[in-house]
């Protein structure tokens, strides 16, 4: 009979694990406003739907290179095309209650919770 590796056994539990296996927090669509958050991801004003490695928001699209816990939040590295325009930025996320607060360069916005 063949014993299984800690490795092996380690990935079973992570698989059949909820809780290794959830995703951030911060995963989810966010809005502004409750009213933004009913619009769709053609209107220039739509809710950002953020995933675990990136986010888009109608003309944005990131994807995350890193994300680092820091603190009570996260701090982020991402590879963004904004109406074709390639840049690299790095912000904070940080989720508390239904809020999620984005702080970059000194300032910080706040979305809330769409779904």
């Amino acid at each position: 009979m063949k014993v299984p590796t800690v490795a092996a056994i380690l990935l079973a539990i992570a698989i059949a694990s909820p809780t290794l296996a959830a995703e951030p927090v911060y995963v989810g669509v966010w809005g502004s406003t409750r009213a933004q958050c009913q619009l769709g991801q053609d209107n220039p004003n739509a809710p950002m739907a953020v995933r675990s490695r990136g986010y888009d928001q109608h003309e944005a699209h990131c994807t995350f290179a890193s994300v680092t816990p820091a603190g009570s939040g996260w701090n982020v590295r991402a590879n963004c095309s904004v109406e074709g325009d390639k840049q690299r930025t790095a912000f904070q996320l940080s989720v508390r209650g239904n809020r999620l607060i984005m702080t970059s360069g000194g300032s910080a916005r706040t979305f809330v919770r769409c779904r």
